[in-house]
């Protein structure tokens, strides 16, 4: 097979690409990992609490992403979900990369009923969080759009089909899917 890892990007938050990179993962046996455990993981180990997220310097943000990327550059059979997955592994031959997109009414909706908050806290929430990822990933990375399609081997719309159509889409990308 060409490709030993998939890399799964959302749009931020609410984007079906959590939801997408667990079900590819449960579906070809692989491991399944997230930046946000990878980043709880490195925090815990620093001795730095997660809660403090915000406050977390840029180094830790930066070594964080290299432990992914070495990770993805050196393992195999992992299905990684994170909003710089694409982005950190555009040069890696061996990685697939997909990008999850919704509009962002639908994601409001998603988080509404996700966090069970309402539409308009969903709103200020995933406007907020939308807002100052892209920034700090600007600011960290000199990327002018992470999301940028060029980045990216697929690019599916998560709220025009089921997640296992999504499964489906990605494995047959791939040739893995159940003749």
């Amino acid at each position: 097979m060409k490709y030993k890892n998939i890399a799964v990007s959302g749009k931020i938050i609410a984007s079906g690409s959590t939801t997408l990179a667990w079900e590819l993962a449960k579906k070809l046996g692989w491991r399944f990992h997230t930046a946000g455990e990878i980043m709880r993981q490195y925090c815990q180990e620093k001795g730095w609490p997660i809660e403090r997220y915000k406050d977390i310097p840029d180094e830790i943000d930066k070594e964080v992403d290299e432990k992914a990327r070495e990770m993805l550059e050196k393992e195999e059979k992992i299905v990684y979900e994170g909003w710089l997955a694409g982005w950190l592994t555009r040069d890696l031959p061996h990685v697939f990369r997909v990008l999850c997109v919704a509009p962002l009414e639908v994601r409001i909706e998603r988080f509404a009923e996700r966090e069970r908050v309402s539409k308009k806290e969903a709103r200020e929430k995933v406007t907020f969080r939308d807002k100052t990822t892209i920034e700090k990933h600007q600011r960290l990375y000199k990327i002018k759009d992470q999301f940028d399609k060029r980045y990216f081997h697929l690019v599916i719309e998560t709220d025009k089909m089921a997640p296992e159509e999504e499964v489906k889409l990605v494995l047959d990308k791939l040739n893995l899917a159940k003749k």
